[in-house]
């Protein structure tokens, strides 16, 4: 095992450019040039890919190495109905809305802004695992949710619409919320399509 020192910011760079979009899905990353690429030895990145393959945002195939995670249809939309599943759950709770801390949501990707709102739902269950596992699968699908708009014509408003009612108090929030995942589920095709290019 590395040291922290040198491990953690490694993990958080390489995690970082995954989420970012650094690489498409199915990627191979290679540590050798990775160690080069971010001043390290091998060590430190082989740590961290493994811990991103514990975190699922890597794929480990023996004898081919590791690539960053791919995403069939299937599971795209196994980890959409997930997400749902999730946020229905947190809203039928003891929900109230929590506070946004962020000074200017537009300096964020869509990507990032679609992550943050849903994490915001999720705490207002006050249900720490649930809001874990939300950030998750944000962090999970924020390459894809980073193509939504150019794919989902009605990404955008849906966007807007949600953080305009988390705002107010979320008294449509539940509409909005199954209205975007229906969107996105109609798009998984276009959308696993973009993201592999």
């Amino acid at each position: 095992m590395s040291p922290a020192h040198v491990h953690e910011p490694t993990y958080r760079q390489l995690k970082r450019a995954i989420i970012k979009g650094r690489w498409s899905l199915g990627t191979r990353l290679e540590a050798v040039r990775l160690a080069d690429d971010f001043g390290v030895s091998m060590t430190p990145v082989r740590d961290s890919l493994n811990r991103l393959v514990g975190e699922g945002l890597v794929d480990l195939t023996p004898g081919e190495g590791f690539r960053v995670a791919a995403l069939s249809e299937q599971r795209l939309r196994e980890i959409m109905n997930v997400n749902r599943a999730l946020l229905e759950y947190a809203l039928a709770s003891d929900w109230m809305p929590a506070d946004d801390t962020r000074s200017d949501p537009t300096q964020e990707s869509f990507a990032e802004r679609v992550g943050t709102a849903f994490a915001r739902l999720a705490e207002g269950s006050k249900n720490g695992f649930l809001v874990a596992s939300v950030v998750h699968i944000s962090e999970r699908l924020n390459l894809v949710r980073e193509l939504e708009p150019e794919i989902i014509p009605s990404a955008r408003p849906l966007l807007l619409a949600m953080e305009r009612s988390l705002q107010s108090g979320g008294s449509d929030l539940r509409q909005i919320v199954q209205d975007y995942h229906e969107a996105t589920l109609r798009h998984v095709p276009q959308l696993i399509v973009a993201a592999t290019l």
